[in-house]
């Protein structure tokens, strides 16, 4: 069991810094933790989804934060691949009432969809660990990438926080698909590899479609 997972027991804070730890700097022990875990009704879903929740929002948080600071200083003039959320308006007079719905829509809005972008992350890496001969259920690999979730600490970081992120993240699927499921590493990276692969034909598809009919 996780130390979030017996957040009562363990204390919030300490709960959440161990999870943390754990998850991100010993993932192979994190994930046996999580493997050992008891039957369904202790396999929570509530503490994962809540521990990604908060994760999410410190990215978002962030992310808003440089947003504004090199929206002030006109950053994004000699960066324009700079990762970064789209601003709702180009006078900076008007950046107060920016900070003002950035930070209602950081915490409805977003929030909502993230959910959705949970779901439907789970099944697609679930469908693959199932086709890769995966022996858990979905709760499990709902709980693997909820606990992984944790990467978005290094959203603080401007400009590479988004990579340090992505990497560290597919890393963490990777050893928790395989850690958990009994899957040997080659198959437990094709479980995120597939997906790549299946929506960038997808894209191309689309592309090469958008293109012959122009």
């Amino acid at each position: 069991m996780t130390d979030f997972d017996n957040v009562k027991e363990t204390g919030f804070f300490k709960a959440l810094y161990l999870t943390w730890k754990k998850s991100l700097f010993s993932p192979e022990m994190f994930y046996d933790e999580l493997n050992n875990t008891g039957g369904q009704e202790e396999k929570s879903l509530s503490k994962p989804y809540f521990y990604a929740l908060l994760f999410t929002y410190i990215n978002l948080v962030f992310s808003f934060f440089w947003e504004v600071v090199f929206f002030k200083i006109g950053f994004y003039r000699n960066y324009a691949v700079l990762p970064k959320i789209p601003l709702f308006f180009e006078n900076k007079s008007f950046i107060d009432m920016y900070i003002i719905i950035g930070v209602i829509f950081l915490l409805l809005i977003l929030g909502i969809l993230y959910t959705i972008f949970l779901i439907i992350l789970t099944i697609v890496v679930h469908g693959f660990v199932m086709l890769m001969g995966g022996k858990q259920g979905i709760r499990n690999t709902f709980r693997i990438i909820g606990y992984a979730s944790g990467v978005g600490v290094f959203s603080i970081f401007p400009i590479f926080g988004y990579n340090i992120s992505a990497a560290w993240f597919a890393a963490l699927l990777i050893i928790g698909v395989k850690k958990t499921n009994g899957l040997s590493t080659s198959r437990s990276i094709m479980t995120l590899l597939l997906p790549f692969i299946f929506l960038s034909l997808i894209l191309v598809v689309f592309l090469i479609k958008i293109l012959t009919v122009r």
